[in-house]
C-alpha cells in the first residue's frame, strides 16, 4: 500500500490540475513508443525536428517532467526545436521492484538506444547522468555524443555536508551501540530491506535540509538571487511544488548500490565499479562529451563534477552555470543563455 501512495498522489496531481492549470506540467505532446512490461519503464517520443536523434535519461529520484516543466521553461522543448528527441520516464516502482538495480537501468537505455538508432546522442541529468556514463562505457559504440546536467563524480569530499551527509547511513553503520551489545544497527542494507524501496520524500527532505543550510552562503551573490526573483520564478513556484511532492520510490538494490559504491567507496572515479560483472572505465568513453555544472549547486559539490575532466579521454567541454541545481533546467536565464548554447554545441557535432 505504500508504495501505491507516490502513484495515487500523481494521479491526484493530474485530477486537480483540471481545475488549477497553475499546477499544469509536462503539456509537450508525446507518444509512448515502448514500455517495459517487468518494470514499467517508458520510453517517449516528443519529436520535433527531423535528423540528429537524442535521448533524455532523467533522474530516477523525481518526476522527468522538471526538464518539461513549462512551455517558455523546457529543455525537452528547446531541443524539439532542432533535434528529434526521446525521453525515459521511469514510472512509479512498486514493492515487487525492490530489487531494480543499475544494471535493469542500463539495460533499458539500450533497449532504447535500439529502438531509435544505431548511434544516438544522449543527455544524461543527476543520477540519470551517471547511468548515461555507464552506458557509454559499456556501449561506447552506440554513444555519439554526451551531455551531463549536474551529475556527481567523485564522492572523496568526506568533510563537504553534500557528500557526508549523504554518507551519513554508512557512517551510522559502523557504529558500535552499546545495546545490544556488539551489534551494527542501521546498514545501508538493512534499511533497503526495512522499507523495500526507499521513499522519495527522504531524499526530497534532505536535499531541501541542504537547500536551506547553504543559502546564507549563496543568497550572498546577486547572480543566485537573481534567479528567484524572476517573474517566471513566482509564476512556476505551484508547479515546482507539485514536483517536490510528487516523488517516486527509490528501489532498494539500486540505491544500496550507489551508496555502497558510489557515496562509500568511490568506485566510479576509480574505475572499479562493476555491472554485471564489467568494470566501469570512464576513461574508455570516447565521445564528445559536455559537462554542465550549477556553480550554487547545494546538492552536489562543484568539485565532483568537475573530477570527471581528470579521467575522460573524449572531447572534453564542460560549462559552469550560475544557477541552483534545479534552476539549470527551469531557470528563465538558463533558457535564455544555457540551452541555446548547449543546443549549438550539439549541432556543430551532428
Amino acid at each position: 500500500m505504500i508504495s501505491d501512495i507516490p502513484r495515487a498522489r500523481g494521479e491526484f496531481f493530474n485530477l486537480i490540475e483540471i481545475f488549477f492549470p497553475q499546477v499544469s506540467v509536462g503539456k509537450r505532446p508525446f507518444e509512448v513508443i515502448d514500455e517495459d512490461e517487468r518494470f514499467g519503464f517508458k520510453l517517449l517520443r516528443y519529436g520535433g525536428s527531423d535528423g540528429e536523434k537524442v535521448l533524455v535519461v532523467p533522474s530516477i529520484v523525481n518526476r522527468p517532467y522538471i526538464l518539461d516543466l513549462n512551455d517558455d521553461v523546457s529543455v525537452i522543448g528547446s531541443f524539439c526545436e532542432s533535434f528529434d528527441v526521446y525521453m525515459i520516464d521511469w514510472g512509479y516502482p512498486t514493492v515487487e521492484d525492490n530489487k531494480i538495480s543499475f544494471s535493469d537501468y542500463i539495460r533499458y537505455v539500450d533497449r532504447a538506444v535500439d529502438l531509435i538508432s544505431d548511434e544516438i546522442s544522449i543527455l544524461g541529468y543527476c543520477i540519470g547522468g551517471i547511468i548515461s556514463l555507464m552506458y557509454a562505457s559499456l556501449y561506447s559504440e552506440k554513444v555519439k555524443n554526451l551531455i551531463l546536467l549536474a551529475t556527481p563524480i567523485d564522492f572523496s569530499m568526506r568533510y563537504d555536508p553534500r557528500i557526508s551527509l549523504g554518507r551519513i547511513v554508512d557512517v551510522v553503520a559502523n557504529q558500535r551501540f552499546a545495546y545490544p551489545k556488539n551489534r551494527r544497527f542501521l546498514r545501508t542494507r538493512k534499511i533497503a530491506d526495512l522499507f523495500g524501496n526507499i521513499p522519495g520524500e527522504l531524499i526530497n527532505l534532505f536535499g531541501r535540509y541542504m537547500f536551506f543550510s547553504y543559502l546564507p552562503f549563496f543568497s550572498v551573490r546577486e547572480e543566485f538571487i537573481e534567479e528567484f526573483l524572476t517573474y517566471e520564478s513566482w509564476r512556476d513556484a505551484l508547479r515546482m511544488y507539485r514536483w517536490f511532492l510528487d516523488a517516486q520510490m527509490i528501489p532498494g538494490l539500486v540505491y544500496m548500490e550507489f551508496i555502497e559504491n558510489c557515496y562509500k567507496k568511490n568506485l566510479l572515479i576509480k574505475g572499479e565499479m562493476k555491472i554485471d560483472s564489467k568494470t566501469i572505465d570512464l576513461s574508455k568513453i570516447n565521445a564528445p562529451l559536455l559537462n554542465i555544472l550549477a556553480k550554487y549547486d547545494h546538492i552536489i559539490p562543484i568539485k565532483s563534477v568537475k573530477a570527471l575532466k581528470e579521467v575522460y579521454s573524449g572531447d572534453y567541454e564542460e560549462i559552469v552555470f550560475p544557477s541552483s541545481h534545479v534552476g539549470l533546467s527551469v531557470s528563465r536565464k538558463a533558457h535564455v543563455e544555457l540551452w541555446p548554447e548547449v543546443c549549438r554545441w550539439l549541432e556543430e557535432r551532428k
